[in-house]
């Protein structure tokens, strides 16, 4: 039942327009991170931009910025469509648990995030080549390419509450990715002490095995049991918002909308 939800699921996203908004940031985020470093005054600029500075600062600009808002952002919509296009109450008379199509909706979100990592992969090797950067060899690309797709999917297992949250309230989902980009953000605030290890966006990259205290400044080394700690309360917050979620046997449609009934009552009002 599991996988014919999920081969469901992945057949409806090749059709959705909204798979742009990941191509078109993913596809950003390299081209963004070294124009910042061109548009520097020279003696700001690092000395030596290399394939391996361009990837450090891909994988953090995706981790705090481009995957959490797309990965609500799509994850969300996956989910709201169903309400919004009042498809919801055919899928349960199957009949289909709440859980289970939930489920099956963050599955392919996840396996959605493990293909944005690998396209994201390629993307920042044709961005380096494109702009000539140095210092590539075939076991640096096979370290960070691993760490791009390890970094996109604990960031997506972070993402996965947050999915689950706006994506069932309707038409939530644009604003669940704002504030998914304030959580993500807010890893600059950490710099010490438990939160810089068990926060759950700074655990996706510890676990991930990306040192952020060039980034953010920490001023303690990680803690992969806070880490892994972080995680683990993300993921058990998931399977309660699952759980809970099963009280409900399908979420309220939009409210049809009336078109021109006003006018005809107006029309007949005005009639001697």
């Amino acid at each position: 039942m599991m996988w014919n939800l999920m081969r469901a699921e992945w057949l409806k996203i090749q059709r959705c327009q909204i798979l742009l908004v990941g191509i078109v940031a993913l596809t950003l985020c390299p081209v963004i991170q070294y124009g910042s470093h061109l548009m520097m005054a020279p003696e700001y600029r690092e000395p030596n931009y290399d394939f391996l500075y361009l990837f450090s600062n891909v994988i953090w600009g995706n981790s705090q910025i481009f995957l959490p808002i797309s990965l609500v952002m799509i994850g969300g919509w996956f989910i709201d469509r169903e309400s919004a296009n009042d498809t919801l109450k055919n899928i349960v008379s199957i009949p289909i648990s709440m859980p289970k199509l939930l489920g099956a909706k963050l599955l392919i979100t996840g396996l959605l995030s493990l293909v944005f990592g690998l396209y994201s992969v390629c993307i920042t090797l044709l961005t380096g080549s494109i702009f000539g950067l140095e210092g590539l060899t075939p076991m640096l690309a096979f370290t960070l390419s691993t760490q791009v797709v390890a970094a996109s999917l604990t960031t997506y297992l972070v993402c996965m509450p947050m999915i689950l949250i706006f994506g069932q309230i309707r038409g939530a989902y644009l604003g669940g990715s704002i504030v998914t980009f304030f959580l993500g953000y807010s890893i600059l605030f950490f710099k010490g002490g438990v939160l810089s290890s068990a926060y759950p966006f700074s655990a996706a990259l510890i676990l991930a095995g990306f040192d952020m205290r060039k980034y953010n400044g920490a001023t303690s080394s990680p803690n992969l049991l806070l880490s892994a700690a972080g995680i683990a309360s993300v993921l058990l917050l998931t399977l309660l918002l699952l759980t809970a979620s099963g009280r409900h046997r399908e979420m309220k449609p939009h409210p049809p909308v009336r078109k021109g009934k006003g006018r005809r009552r107006g029309a007949r009002r005005s009639l001697p």
